[in-house]
């Protein structure tokens, strides 16, 4: 599933694209996404009316119009691209919306419907979407953002990897980026946050924005299905500690990197850098 480095490159590469432009009328498969796709009358407000830019929050990417927008979440397999009108369908396109002036589309293309697209119609109602969130790990660099995180973080007898996958603790980690971080922290994934030191918390978040924002400077990780607004791949891939590098020496001791299913999902870690308390 895409993670906060992938929607912010599609963000990044989505922007120039179609900041100043207006939405046309748009078209849909009339199939299901993760919720029912609202009817044309929710999004005649915005046809015509010119795109002002775009905005991120943890997974959750914004389109902005003069007033209101679109909420776009990517799901496992949501691409969201701006291509000819007159370019061939990818399969599982459900939604197209014409982009004027020009003769370009925004459209979204989502295999396994797990993604959404809707709009919201001022900044309250996209509020809303944010509320129920954390913060976004690109400000886990501020002072008071890191201490209000890491005494939530300290607070929770959950293990780690679990309480850092919350996205109202933090919104935007996934499990690539959860991996990737508690490596480099050299914590076990399995430890309870609750016994985690101030110092170690400190740690352990400076190390999730540096994956964050490393992840953002390499477009992203492409293992399945994620590219940007253009149609690239990302290449964090190439640069994992961990992460799907099962049985592969670890980077830092040579130790072979393990798998261990936590919680349904594949936890990639080193036994020996990241001991066990």
């Amino acid at each position: 599933m895409p993670e906060a480095p992938e929607v912010e490159t599609v963000r990044l590469t989505l922007d120039p694209l179609i900041r100043g432009k207006a939405l046309g009328t748009p078209w849909w498969s009339f199939l299901p996404l993760r919720n029912r796709v609202p009817d044309e009358a929710s999004f005649r407000f915005l046809v015509g009316r010119p795109i002002r830019g775009t905005s991120r929050h943890g997974k959750v990417l914004f389109v902005h119009s003069e007033t209101g927008g679109l909420v776009v979440r990517l799901g496992m397999s949501g691409r969201c691209l701006v291509q000819a009108q007159d370019a061939p369908l990818a399969p599982h396109t459900h939604l197209r919306w014409p982009l004027a002036p020009g003769e370009t589309e925004l459209r979204y293309v989502d295999p396994r419907r797990f993604g959404d697209v809707r709009p919201f119609v001022d900044e309250e109602d996209r509020a809303t979407v944010i509320a129920p969130l954390g913060p976004d790990p690109t400000t886990l660099d501020q002072p008071a953002v890191a201490q209000a995180v890491s005494l939530a973080l300290r607070r929770t007898r959950r293990s780690l990897k679990a309480a850092l996958l919350d996205q109202a603790l933090i919104a935007g980690l996934g499990n690539i980026y959860v991996c990737e971080a508690l490596f480099i922290a050299r914590l076990s994934p399995f430890r309870a946050a609750k016994g985690l030191t101030a110092p170690e918390a400190t740690r352990l978040l400076a190390a999730c924005h540096q994956v964050i924002q490393d992840g953002i400077a390499r477009r992203g990780t492409t293992l399945n299905d994620y590219v940007d607004a253009e149609g690239r791949q990302g290449d964090n891939q190439h640069h994992l500690f961990v992460f799907a590098r099962e049985g592969d020496p670890c980077h830092t001791c040579g130790t072979a990197v393990r798998r261990k299913t936590q919680a349904n999902r594949s936890t990639y870690y080193c036994a020996r850098c990241q001991r066990a308390r």
